[in-house]
């Protein structure tokens, strides 16, 4: 490096009154302005105390250039006359950012640390690409954190990587003066008042060699942009524009980045350190379904999910799923999160018991992390090796129950996708693998076999019903297994629903409907039934294709918490659980409780116990014939004398809540130890090869070709008649890179 180089530090303002004293004396506090400048530019603010202020410090420190543009310029013509009157390299530095302990020092060092640089953009907690812990997101400093204390674990975790990256951030971004006599300075005219400017000045570096580094040591603190809020969407649309036009190739290349974002580790590596610091147990959860977690409505996730959320201050969780064909771990810390992503394992078929790929990779898992207690949701996507590691490490260890998997290689209990099977013979179990998985051979007796010897080592193995502990008890007699029931995050609503003769009453399935969860049903209901003054509303998804008509509505999706708001807004009166096989908890008939509508279901497992026991509804013998359930329903919506009855005894059951769930496996995990501590070392290896190998493999990279489609010749020939399959390929195409 150049330790003489100076650098002059350019603050381009437009009110932002409140921010402004906060940024100049961070920059005052935290900057050799002996060997460097600081010129601030007021755009003509119409804050009045702007200038005001401004004139306090040229008073008290008089090398400082203060200037003040007669009218306003818009940030791209302010900026601009800063690096014209400068002689030397330049920051760009927004009003409203706080700048760190030896944020320059350490800027410059990444500057002139390789050849050929043309940008230096530090870390931040909000700068897009720059951002961390979450990048390309807003984030709030650690609770418990000043920002000088951010920016020294910054620091001390830092890989030091200086990685490039596809364009600098304008929030602060360092430009060699070299760069600028060669590139010249930011496009006034085609980006006037801002966004954009900076990108088509890294994309002319670009052009001539140069490249733009990320300093991967220094964090700078930054606000919500104060200035030109309403004019915000309108000029990155046009930035968005003038790039797309000027740099087709780059421009699909910055997207393809944005995709893979190769530079994730780096703030994984920070969220790891802000949450590791505080010494806690480590529990590892074995799941089958971890995918867009927070919008994740099956039940085992949401279970799972309110586990974590409720106890992350007091424990680190590691959750590892399959996804993709890979396996994942996610780290939930007290305020961070981390992902780590393993490759898939060496596997033959559909169900082996054992794999040695698997057995490395959750051995590591375990000594990296830390692990004292293991708390196996699901063991679809896993292996039985998991109970010799138990063994290994003597880890405390609970197996919940939250479906048959356990009995049942198809999970549901329902008897060659027909019908409940109650408690078959292993012949019985044999013709039923045999339909519907085409395995052959007795896999019933060795799949039950490799159970039993995981409920003989886990300590504990849980069941969310009464109904759930008796199924698995028919199987495995001896089993000890503790009930606790599932709590729901949602507030109970008093119900003033009622029965009126004349009104179209409106019904509901709710959840995911596939066959076996009533899909049949449903499918009549919504297509054949044609029940008069009566309308089949869908809040979930289904297999079945289904369309609307008068007599149904598909809503698709939805958060668990606006189920009430969708319940009520459709007035809905009734909702139908037809499982053909046994529930072991059902959280949509919870939650329909909750919110204050009544339920129709097959007598079966949990969602019958519960109807009967708390007279919640109504309930079917599961062997009743189609037009059964129709007269079902017509029954109960016909009877308003027993419909009150039955809203009086909603309004008096009491929901358990997640908190009241949460502080009885509090007192489970109490049991892990603390003694086991993260590998640091190990952990950052990981996160930074899982992040830089993934980010190559997991997405396809198409040739570019984007510059085609914006030259003058293909814009000819498109005017052209061009036979369809041909102009099929070209949409293709341009689909693929836009």
């Amino acid at each position: 490096m150049k330790q003489s180089q100076q650098c002059d530090i350019i603050i381009p303002i437009f009110n932002a009154y409140n921010c402004l004293s906060e940024c100049i004396d961070s920059v005052i506090s935290n900057t050799d302005l002996v060997n460097n400048n600081l010129i601030l530019i007021d755009d003509a603010s119409t804050d009045e105390r702007v200038w005001d202020l401004l004139k306090t410090y040229k008073k008290k420190y008089s090398k400082f250039e203060i200037i003040q543009n007669k009218e306003n310029l818009g940030f791209v013509k302010t900026v601009n006359k800063g690096m014209k009157l400068s002689k030397n390299d330049v920051l760009l530095l927004n009003s409203d950012t706080i700048v760190t302990p030896r944020w320059l020092e350490k800027i410059k060092e990444c500057a002139y640390s390789q050849e050929m640089v043309a940008t230096v953009t530090p870390l931040s907690n909000n700068a897009t690409l720059a951002s961390v812990p979450n990048i390309f997101e807003k984030n709030e400093l650690p609770k418990d954190l000043s920002l000088n204390e951010m920016s020294k674990i910054v620091e001390e975790c830092s890989y030091n990587d200086y990685p490039e990256i596809p364009t600098a951030h304008g929030f602060c971004m360092y430009i060699k003066r070299s760069v600028l006599e060669e590139v010249g300075y930011f496009d006034e005219e085609a980006f006037g008042k801002g966004y954009g400017e900076e990108n088509d000045f890294c994309f002319r570096c670009f052009d001539v060699g140069y490249r733009h580094l990320l300093c991967d040591n220094t964090y700078i603190y930054h606000k919500e942009s104060q200035s030109f809020s309403k004019l915000k969407y309108e000029l990155r649309e046009n930035g968005a524009k003038v790039l797309n036009e000027r740099y087709p190739g780059y421009w699909y290349r910055l997207h393809d980045w944005n995709s893979k974002r190769p530079i994730t580790y780096i703030g994984q590596n920070i969220a790891f350190e802000l949450g590791a610091r505080k010494q806690k147990a480590n529990i590892l959860f074995l799941i089958h379904d971890w995918k867009n977690v927070k919008e994740n409505v099956g039940g085992t996730t949401l279970h799972a999910y309110d586990l974590i959320q409720g106890l992350r201050d007091k424990y680190n969780f590691h959750v590892l799923a399959p996804e993709d064909g890979i396996y994942k771990l996610y780290s939930y810390w007290s305020e961070t999160e981390t992902v780590i992503k393993f490759p898939g394992v060496t596997n033959f078929k559909d169900f082996n018991f054992y794999n040695s790929d698997y057995r490395d990779m959750v051995s590591k898992i375990i000594k990296d992390f830390g692990i004292s207690l293991v708390h196996i949701h699901h063991m679809k996507g896993h292996f039985f090796d998991i109970v010799d590691l138990i063994k290994e490490f003597n880890l405390y260890s609970i197996f919940s129950v939250h479906d048959y998997y356990s009995v049942c290689p198809m999970i549901n209990k329902i008897y060659k996708g027909e019908k409940y099977c109650g408690n078959p013979t292993e012949e019985m179990c044999g013709e039923c693998i045999k339909y519907c998985m085409g395995i052959k051979g007795n896999m019933i007796f060795n799949w039950r076999e490799a159970w039993m010897k995981l409920f003989n080592e886990v300590d504990k193995v849980i069941a969310p019903s009464e109904s759930a502990k008796e199924e698995l008890n028919i199987t495995y007699k001896d089993l000890s297994i503790d009930v606790i029931e599932h709590g729901v995050n949602l507030k109970k609503n008093t119900s003033t629903l009622s029965i009126k003769k004349e009104e179209t009453k409106d019904i509901a399935f709710v959840g995911v409907i596939s066959q076996h969860k009533g899909g049949r049903y449903l499918e009549y209901l919504a297509k054949k039934a044609r029940l008069k003054n009566i309308r089949v509303h869908l809040f979930g998804r289904s297999d079945i294709a289904l369309k609307d008509t008068k007599y149904f509505k598909n809503h698709g999706g939805y958060k668990r918490a606006e189920l009430c708001s969708l319940l009520q807004e459709n007035k809905i009166k009734l909702v139908c659980f037809f499982s053909t096989g046994p529930e072991t908890y059902a959280y949509t008939l919870t939650e329909s409780i909750a919110c204050g509508v009544p339920a129709l279901s097959t007598d079966l497992g949990a969602t019958g116990e519960r109807i009967k026991k708390y007279n919640l509804g109504w309930v079917i013998n599961p062997n009743s014939e189609l037009v059964d359930y129709k007269n079902k329903i017509i029954e109960i919506l016909s009877n308003p004398s027993e419909y009150e009855k039955v809203i009086e005894s909603i309004n008096k059951y009491k929901v358990k809540t997640t908190k009241q769930m949460v502080k009885e496996y509090d007192q489970l995990y109490s049991n892990s130890s603390f003694d086991n501590l993260c590998d640091v070392t190990n952990i950052r290896d990981n996160l930074k090869y899982s992040s830089l190998y993934f980010s190559i493999t997991s997405s396809p990279t198409y040739p570019d070709y984007s510059w085609v489609f914006n030259t003058l010749k293909w814009k000819i020939i498109d005017k052209f008649k061009i036979p369809k399959p041909i102009k099929e390929m070209y949409r293709k195409v341009r689909s693929k890179i836009s």
